[in-house]
């Protein structure tokens, strides 16, 4: 009896523990977005779980602080602080324009 009351307290913990990890946890495709606008400030907390960021803009002097935190590279923050994807853009690989390999002569 010692055993299954120990087993059925533990399959209880583990599955309480699964089901609130997702609800704490961040994603890519899910971020943590808090957006807050009082007077002349406008704070906004973003977390993606590799990326997060803390801006603040005071519009009466015009101070914009930004802090971040991981890796913010595949991110471009605008100026409400909203933060927007960058586009991947392959690079040109062999002659590009103005390389020079053309003779116009």
């Amino acid at each position: 009896m010692r055993l299954n009351t120990t087993l059925l307290l533990g399959c209880v913990l583990a599955s309480g523990a699964a089901l609130s990890a997702p609800a704490t946890a961040t994603d890519i495709n899910n971020p943590y977005i808090h957006r807050e606008s009082s007077g002349s400030w406008t704070n906004v907390e973003y977390n993606d779980g590799s990326c997060h960021y803390y801006y603040s803009h005071n519009s009466y002097d015009n101070q914009t602080n930004l802090n971040k935190y991981g890796d913010c590279s595949r991110l471009a923050i605008g100026p409400d602080g909203v933060a927007m994807p960058l586009a991947a853009v392959p690079m040109p690989y062999g002659e590009t324009y103005g390389s020079g390999s053309d003779d116009e002569d």
